[in-house]
């Protein structure tokens, strides 16, 4: 059998649902140890998510890390 090796075990990366007004509008791959600055960043940088803001600017950005990224326009 091969030898266990830990460091293949530890995950990189987290796919992470974006909600727009509570509704999930999209998935993004981010890094899991993405500060909330740059996830807001590459969350409103989104095809998908760009459509669903329509051109307004969000009232509130929610980052729950580890779970999910909420955007209430």
């Amino acid at each position: 059998f091969p030898k266990l090796e830990e460091k293949y075990l530890i995950e990189q990366t987290k796919e992470y649902p974006v909600s727009v007004n509570g509704r999930v509008r999209a998935q993004i791959n981010l890094a899991v140890d993405i500060t909330e600055k740059e996830a807001e960043k590459l969350a409103l940088e989104n095809d998908i998510v760009r459509k669903w803001l329509e051109g307004k600017m969000p009232k509130r950005f929610i980052f729950v890390p580890g779970k999910m990224i909420n955007i209430v326009v």
